[in-house]
């Protein structure tokens, strides 16, 4: 199996280790060599993507994910000063994403602009990826020319730039995790005791803000405090490093409690995410075993295929660098906790999420995208450095069949759920493009053809590598990171027009389009009927910006509306009846102001 050495102390950063890397290939351009290549390139790389970015979401003017996006957005308004209001769920969720978006929210009342701005905000910060995983591939020993490329091929797969395209934290995930497991790699490196204690700062701070961010945090900063104190008390780093690290660990914990606190007090009702204890206790109960394996397997067969197989390809060499001395330190710690990430989100994610009937819980994709970069940096690491076809072959063949293996084991634990289950394209965007190549449509779930047409792309990935042998091993894998690249790319686009782009317009009336139609006015203060349709619900806590939304069970429970309410929304439950008749028990002052077609929603105001 291939050894995957970091950087001499000697030389950091240099091209070639002359170890298991393909040295006897030509000296690349030298060019290549100079100082100012690899900064202008990645900044000109990450203008590009942002700028790419920003084409696909043009016109997307309100959150379209309930309740994920309005939650983010209600506390991103209140961290940026703006008066409190209804949360989605009326839990508190992690809130160190709101704190990065929360600056467009004190720009301006509008919120459609502001919006736009979160989305820039969401296109700047996932495009970090681009020079995480350059950094991270420079530490495996590739070359700059394929680290560019494969850094290129990361920052543009689909599942790294969908979730960007919603204001939700699985965009500053992917590059803080290649920040987080940089930093673990440079702290058990060879190497100067200041450069460590900068490495392990990375890592703690990192792994803080994950925690910071969202629940799956947890997973990582456990992971991090465990590494850290083993390298404590086995001496793997100078102590004051590892010591530096966890004290920083520690105070973003305590941040990140401080801050649910806060945010808990400053909204009427609300509650701690309740998402750790749903996960315990499901894995606590025996009766839900079966179902907890199933998702399970379907988590880890959606990221196999959603990557192409490379996935697979990391897995394989990260079990092996985990088993065998042959490997670095630093190679080995980070190769462990890669792999207990991805079984430790996949198992709390498949425990975690309700039964609600849905395909897409089964083999959910958005909780292991964070890794989707960090595991292709380490796949396209290990073809670059593979050397002969033996080797080659061989991880492809374990690659190959880890995947089949979670197909056959998906197919035989799962057949019959998806028999009565929704199949909902948002919550399945990888797969269902894969089957759409095969298939020639959209419309269905396909896990065989995914698998196929992942493989596929896998085998064109190692041919294209072993047509270059051992001589132009480099350029190989170039060639097939550029062949990736153009192949995320086209995905990406892909996913964009056929699931994006329509879910916006499906919302529109839950969105702006509500509230233009609604009449809302600037420093209007909502109440909504809690039968009104939920999606509508949760959209307007964020759209009334410069307000307030109650959720009030005023017709089926008489309760009255708050005090500062003057724009009230209702269903209307009878079409032949008139207007009035919506709100039987209006209080006194309060009048109907218009009908909205669009939902059959009246609205009422005060005065």
């Amino acid at each position: 199996m291939t050894r995957l050495a970091p950087p001499s102390s000697a030389e950091p950063e240099s091209d070639r280790t002359g170890v298991d890397s393909p040295a006897d290939s030509p000296t690349p351009a030298l060019w290549w060599h100079a100082r100012w290549v690899a900064p202008v390139s990645l900044a000109l790389g990450y203008v590009l993507n942002v700028l790419f970015r920003l084409s696909l979401v043009t016109r997307q003017d309100f959150p379209v994910v309930s309740p994920d996006e309005p939650m983010y957005l209600v506390m991103a308004r209140i961290l940026a000063g703006r008066p409190t209001t209804q949360i989605p769920n009326d839990q508190v969720i992690p809130a160190g994403y709101s704190l990065l978006i929360s600056p467009a929210l004190r720009i301006t009342d509008d919120p459609v602009f502001a919006f736009h701005l979160i989305m820039g905000i969401n296109a700047l910060i996932s495009c970090l990826v681009l020079p995480m995983a350059y950094w991270g591939l420079r530490r495996l020993n590739v070359s700059k020319p394929v680290a560019y490329i494969a850094g290129t091929v990361a920052v543009l797969a689909p599942p790294v730039v969908f979730y960007s395209q919603y204001a939700m934290a699985d965009t500053p995930l992917p590059p803080l995790v290649l920040a987080w497991l940089i930093g673990l790699h440079g702290l058990f490196s060879e190497g100067g005791r200041n450069s460590r204690i900068r490495f392990a700062l990375l890592a703690g701070f990192a792994a803080g803000y994950c925690l910071l961010t969202h629940d799956r945090g947890g997973v990582i900063i456990a992971l991090t405090g465990l590494v850290l104190l083993g390298a404590l008390v086995f001496k793997w780093a100078p102590r004051i490093a590892s010591a530096s690290a966890l004290a920083l660990l520690a105070a973003m914990f305590v941040l990140k409690q401080l801050m649910t606190t806060w945010m808990i007090s400053r909204i009427d009702g609300a509650a701690p995410s309740q998402v750790g204890n749903a996960v315990f206790e499901t894995l606590l109960n025996t009766h839900l075993l079966r179902r907890t394996v199933m998702r399970l397997i379907g988590h880890l067969w959606y990221f196999m295929t959603s990557t192409w197989g490379l996935g697979a390809v990391a897995l394989v060499v990260c079990v092996c660098a985990v088993l065998s001395p042959r490997f670095t330190l630093a190679n080995r710690v980070v190769a462990f906790v890669m792999v207990a990430l991805l079984g430790g989100v996949a198992l709390a994610a498949a425990a975690g999420l309700p039964n609600d009937h849905r395909l897409d819980t089964i083999v959910y994709a958005r909780y292991l995208s964070l890794l989707v970069p960090a595991y292709l940096v380490v796949a396209v690491a290990a073809v670059y450095h593979v050397r002969g076809w033996k080797k080659t072959v061989a991880l492809g063949a374990s690659a190959g069949i880890v995947t089949l293996g979670l197909t056959a084991a998906l197919l035989h634990m799962a057949s019959q759920q998806w028999r009565e289950s929704w199949f909902i394209r948002w919550g399945l965007p990888d797969v269902t493009f894969l089957s759409s190549l095969s298939a020639g449509n959209w419309d269905g779930f396909r896990p065989v053809r995914t698998t196929a047409t992942a493989l596929i792309v896998l085998a064109v990935v190692l041919l294209l590598r072993l047509l270059g042998g051992t001589r132009r091993g480099a350029l190989a894998t170039g060639a097939a990171g550029l062949a990736l690249a153009v192949f995320a790319g086209s995905a990406t686009v892909a996913i964009t027009y056929k699931i994006t782009k329509p879910a916006v317009a499906d919302r529109l009336g839950d969105g702006s389009g509500f509230i233009k139609a609604a009449g809302i006015r600037p420093g209007d203060q909502l109440v909504l009927d809690e039968y009104v349709r939920w999606e509508l619900r949760t959209t307007t806590a964020y759209m009334v910006i410069d307000g307030r939304v109650w959720i009030r069970p005023m017709i089926m429970k008489d309760v009255p509306p708050p005090p500062g309410a003057n724009v009230a929304v209702l269903n209307r439950t009878d079409k032949e009846a008139g207007l009035a008749d919506s709100w039987r028990n209006a209080p006194a002052g309060w009048h109907v102001d218009r009908l909205v077609e669009d939902g059959q929603y009246v609205i009422w105001r005060r005065g």
